[in-house]
């Protein structure tokens, strides 16, 4: 059995395209060894033709039919939003200014993307993380960090800490934790050490209404540094502008029903992040009038206004 000529080109197209010339960074992606990318390229297989060409059209035909989606233009590009613009802001004077700052608010109203867009803009000085309930002990996080960070993830934690630190060294830096209201005392106790040992660094903590209310499991973590952060921000949905609606959604900019019903969305707890998956979907559905994204709301079970 011969390889087929067409896949065979499409897979070269992919490496070129969507993986920077990287065989090693596409076989990854299609969850295949390099050798079997390399040796189908070549005309040699020694494995399982067939099956790894099945494997090869059914990953083609998935992304072919993700990125030909109508939704797929009008989604995942930042848009500075009032809230997100004013995320943006207090991120760079914690870079400027150093030491601690807490950035917090409903969820789904454009603090990650904001966080994201200032690490894209300053790529040398800027270090951003993301966390889960997996990721939160100290051990965890420090290994994290120094994957972020490009350097040796293993030993003691002693030892972690004192590499990373050495990485925060010098003009300034600033360190973004996003989804921070997970953080138990000891992970927020080394972080906040970091600046302790680098007075230029700063640290930006990100995350819902509970890093700051001392409601939920970070109470005890977070009243340890409340008093010692230079900046606390808290972000509510209710702050959205229909302006913003505009800016995120231009093809209903001059739709007025259809831009309230969407902030009407946006500011009840589903966020922007509610309104942009309305929308999307009603994309898909081909229907972005009001009575479009009214319907797709209900089919979403969501509360409509």
């Amino acid at each position: 059995m011969s390889v087929n000529p067409e896949l065979q080109q499409m897979l070269r197209d992919y490496i070129k395209r969507d993986c920077d010339n990287s065989q090693n960074k596409a076989a990854k992606a299609l969850g295949w060894s390099p050798a079997y990318i390399s040796t189908y390229l070549k005309g040699d297989f020694k494995g399982d033709l067939e099956k790894f060409e099945a494997s090869l059209t059914e990953a083609f035909s998935n992304k072919n039919a993700a990125e030909n989606l109508k939704s797929a233009v009008v989604s995942g590009t930042y848009k500075p939003t009032s809230v997100s613009e004013s995320v943006y802001e207090t991120i760079r004077l914690c870079h400027l200014k150093g030491g601690l700052a807490i950035e917090c608010g409903d969820a789904g109203i454009g603090k990650t993307m904001a966080c994201k867009k200032y690490a894209e803009d300053y790529p040398s000085s800027a270090i951003y993380v993301t966390v889960n309930p997996c990721l939160v002990t100290l051990n965890a996080f420090l290994k994290l960090l120094c994957r972020v960070q490009k350097i040796t993830a293993t030993g003691r934690k002693d030892e972690m800490w004192m590499r990373l630190s050495d990485t925060f060294a010098g003009e300034r830096k600033v360190l973004i934790i996003d989804e921070a209201q997970h953080l138990p005392i000891k992970t927020i106790e080394a972080i906040r050490a970091f600046f302790d040992s680098n007075p230029l660094l700063g640290i930006c903590l990100v995350g819902n209404i509970e890093t700051v209310t001392n409601t939920g499991k970070s109470k005890e973590a977070f009243a340890q540094i409340r008093n010692r952060t230079k900046l606390t921000e808290i972000r509510h949905t209710t702050a959205i502008k229909v302006n913003d609606i505009a800016l995120l959604f231009p093809a209903i900019a001059e739709d007025e029903k259809a831009k309230g019903f969407l902030l009407g969305i946006a500011r009840s707890e589903q966020g922007i992040r509610g309104a942009s998956n309305v929308f999307s979907n009603a994309v898909d559905n081909g229907n972005i009038t009001y009575e479009g994204l009214l319907a797709m709301a209900k089919a979403m079970k969501l509360k409509v206004f």
